[in-house]
């Protein structure tokens, strides 16, 4: 019975189902949090205030002295983030009759395209790579925005990894507009959730952390401050200083106010809307392949610094 089985299931047609089985997590939660701006031309010029005018106290008959505000020019010039692909066209012409190789093709371009923007919000470095958009972790660090969780000294991440506290990460929270408003988002990975989540349960902790249902999802929250999870902070921070972190178990939490309104940290785009732009580059002239390009003209800037703050060192291994 057995081998007339095999010899009739050879002549059974496959079940082929229509659609693309994700195998790439590609839901990054921290999408739909970002605030755009739209400009023309490829840089925004913008200031940002530096000094005010001082006042003080006087009595009748003083001299007054005369103080003028001071401002810092800042400059983002749009980067480019793209991806390329190409269809066989022997694949398309004889093998499209479930699938629409063109349609899967650019569906999963996006996906790349979107992958590496989830990225660079995060890990963008143009000291490093002049490529890049400024993510949040080289914002923080070139701007003086990263406190250390070793000393709370806000100076970049420290010299040593140290076990995450809940007076530290609330003293950091409180450098957000110096602390009167809240984040709209605590930025970390599951590694500090778990750690949060921990410290939570402790007897007299008085953190409140509860869900709620965000674009879809249950979200958690600390006191009220929804944690948005990232794959791409890790546990293995460098800072860009292998000298100081070469064998890292470090990690950050960075507390964020987003768009233009709150003075925040914003993405930055040419044309009405950030829609990436899909090119047919034709058939290459030496293989039976279609090529596509798709592209994005983007920056990102922070209006005010006092909008963004990193806790940097934090150690994940404890």
């Amino acid at each position: 019975m057995a081998d007339a089985l095999t010899e009739w299931a050879k002549l059974e047609k496959d079940l082929v189902l229509k659609g693309v089985f994700e195998e790439i997590i590609t839901h990054d939660a921290l999408m739909p949090l970002l605030r755009f701006k739209t400009f023309e031309g490829n840089s925004l010029v913008y200031n940002r205030e530096l000094t005010l005018p001082s006042s003080n106290t006087h009595a009748v008959g003083d001299t007054w002295s005369t103080t003028k505000p001071t401002f810092t020019k800042k400059t983002a010039t749009l980067t480019t983030v793209g991806t390329q692909s190409g269809v066989d066209l022997y694949i398309r012409e004889t093998r499209g009759s479930v699938q629409d190789p063109n349609a899967v093709n650019l569906q999963l371009m996006t996906k790349s395209l979107t992958r590496e923007i989830a990225r660079l919000i995060i890990k963008g470095e143009p000291e490093a790579t002049s490529t890049h958009f400024e993510g949040l972790d080289s914002l923080c660090r070139s701007e003086t925005r990263m406190m250390a969780m070793d000393d709370g000294n806000v100076d970049g991440p420290g010299t040593a990894e140290t076990e995450l506290t809940l007076d530290r990460l609330d003293a950091a929270i409180d450098q957000v507009d110096d602390g009167q408003t809240q984040p709209d988002a605590l930025i970390m990975n599951t590694t500090m959730r778990r750690k949060l989540t921990s410290l939570s349960r402790a007897s007299g902790s008085g953190v409140v952390m509860d869900e709620i249902e965000m674009y879809g999802h249950q979200v958690r929250r600390y006191n009220g401050i929804p944690i948005i999870i990232t794959n791409h902070i890790t546990d293995s921070e460098t800072y860009n200083d292998s000298g100081t972190w070469s064998s890292s178990t470090a990690t950050t939490i960075f507390a964020v106010q987003f768009g233009e309104e709150k003075q925040g940290y914003t993405i930055i785009h040419n044309g009405p809307v950030l829609t990436p732009k899909v090119r047919n580059l034709g058939v290459r002239s030496n293989e039976e392949i279609e090529e596509y390009r798709m592209v994005s003209y983007l920056q990102a800037v922070t209006f005010s610094t006092k909008r963004v703050i990193a806790l940097g060192g934090i150690d994940s291994a404890s």
